[in-house]
């Protein structure tokens, strides 16, 4: 828990109205006898008002001639002396409290962090009102502003907060904004413990270089770190993290059991460049669509279903799906191929029957999606990704024949082609006479070098037995090199692994990184 200093805990409680006697450090000369406090009671309304304003003066004057200092979860130590009673109060509600980042962001004028916070007030007969905002939870005896504002018939609140690193904070202390740099500066720090910032009158700590200018370049990897999602702007090349409008797609399409995110409901197109209004996203008859716009465009409705299904649930979806259609495309193809039977609905209905070059088509396809989605759901998803390369390759591996080799229906060809050409493995892998470039983009393994090998560990077994097919199949020499090195690189993380499990088996603890710029995709 955060440490707080007493001048601390009695400026929050004076500012929340709720300054109690006992709050004074050593106790008070002026404090009264119980028989002479009875006594001031049937004294004049003003001689009290007037020791109530006297009692105040004091207790600001010994709450500024002490050093306040907190130190937060963070293990960063703020001092807070240059801020004034109320903004003091509001950072000391922020460095303690707890906030949720819904997803966070770059743009042309700096970056973006969107939170979450959805209190709900209670007040009832004979009982102090209630909050659930994190600011109350944090400090259940302190009224909260959502309280303050309340009214007896107020049902819910809505508070949510937009911020931006590069917003201009002026004069007034925001709690959520403490707490925001405070989470961002321990990334930059290799001893969070051992530093102590001051802030200044405006509540940013008093350092240099600024956030802004630590974040320049490393923005994703301390979001990776503190695990926000991390939302693509609009226009930007780069594929790593999704746009709005992509992950409003993931989260409804984790709803539906066959349709990946890349095919759901193509027809609708939405940008946050073109604004609308919740009544402009009312489309007549059609559910789907409307929520579709409102999450592109509502925050409220975004951050909701984003809470809903979150990345990490999207991930191990998507990459369970993209499994799941391509063992039901292998067996479907297995059986047209052996006995001519077909199912209700094709590999792809614009292509017809399962011919060879559509099902090695949509085995690209897969791979490539599966690919691109490591980078797009870091640090979610690697094992589930793992898991359905490893069955790609695998199952390829396993089909060094003729499609079409001991059919019962008599085929003897699809189009008249060759049998090598109805060989998904001499098609997708190859043979030993195919003189690949060293930098060839080679089928599965690039997907699988993008991974962690910590995540590749536990499939070390199929890796080496598809090895030793491949090898009898006399796969190209490149291939065989490229997969070579990449059970090298995780049978060395397997043993990492062995290793510094046994250390903490003795004992011993594991020595941890303490370089604060350098930061890795966590992966669950």
């Amino acid at each position: 828990m955060p440490e707080i200093t007493r001048a601390e805990s009695s400026r929050a409680a004076h500012v929340a109205g709720q300054r109690q006697r006992s709050d004074r450090p050593g106790g008070s000369d002026d404090a009264e006898p119980d028989s002479e406090s009875s006594s001031e009671e049937d004294g004049s309304e003003d001689e009290e008002d007037e020791e109530g304003e006297e009692e105040d003066e004091e207790s600001g004057e010994e709450s500024s001639s002490q050093v306040s200092t907190i130190r937060t979860r963070s293990g960063i130590t703020y001092d807070l002396t240059n801020l004034d009673t109320e903004s003091g109060a509001k950072a000391l509600l922020g460095l303690t409290g707890h906030f949720e980042v819904v997803n966070c962001g770059t743009s042309s004028t700096g970056y973006s962090f969107q939170l979450l916070d959805r209190p709900r007030v209670h007040i009832g007969p004979g009982k102090s009102p209630t909050c659930t905002c994190t600011t109350f939870q944090s400090h259940p005896n302190v009224a909260c502003h959502h309280i303050f504002v309340s009214q007896p018939r107020l049902r819910e609140g809505d508070a949510r907060s937009r911020s931006s690193s590069k917003s201009n904070v002026g004069t007034d202390v925001c709690k959520t904004l403490q707490w925001l740099l405070d989470q961002l500066h321990s990334c930059f720090f290799a001893d969070p413990a051992s530093t102590e910032l001051a802030l200044s009158h405006d509540g940013r700590p008093s350092m240099h270089p600024q956030i802004e200018e630590l974040l320049s370049g490393k923005f994703e990897a301390v979001a990776d770190r503190l695990n926000w999602p991390c939302l693509r702007a609009e226009g930007d090349e780069r594929r790593t993290g999704m746009t709005r409008a992509e992950k409003v797609r993931d989260v409804l399409s984790a709803f539906s059991p066959k349709v990946l995110p890349e095919d759901f409901r193509r027809d609708l197109v939405e940008t946050t460049a073109q604004s609308r209004t919740p009544e402009q996203c009312v489309v007549q008859g059609d559910l789907e669509a409307t929520i579709f716009r409102l999450a592109v465009h509502d925050d409220s409705v975004f951050t909701s279903i984003c809470k809903a299904m979150p990345s990490g649930a999207c991930a191990v979806i998507y990459f369970d799906k993209i499994q799941e259609q391509l063992r039901r495309l292998l067996a479907d193809f297995d059986r047209y191929c052996t006995t001519g039977e077909t199912t209700a609905e094709s590999v792809s209905p614009g292509r017809g029957l399962f011919e060879v070059d559509e099902v090695v088509q949509q085995l690209r396809r897969s791979v490539s999606l599966i690919h691109a989605n490591i980078a797009l759901r870091a640090p979610y998803g690697s094992e589930g990704a793992a898991k359905a390369l490893v069955f790609i390759l695998e199952a390829v591996a396993a089909r060094n024949k003729d499609a079409l080799e001991g059919n019962t229906w008599g085929r003897a060809s699809f189009h008249g082609e060759d049998e090598d050409q109805r060989n998904l493995y001499h098609i997708l892998i190859g043979s030993d006479d195919m003189d690949l470039e060293t930098d060839s983009e080679l089928f599965v393994l690039d997907a699988l070098n993008a991974l962690p090998p910590a995540e590749l560990t536990l499939h070390l077994p199929k890796l080496l037995e598809i090895r030793s097919k491949i090898e009898v199949n006399r796969a190209p020499k490149q291939y065989l090199i490229r997969l070579g090195a990449l059970i090298r690189v995780v049978e060395a993380a397997s043993a990492a692994s062995s290793s510094g499990m046994g250390q903490m088996g003795s004992g011993q603890k594991r020595p941890a990184a303490s370089n604060p710029y350098t930061y890795s995709k966590r992966s669950r």
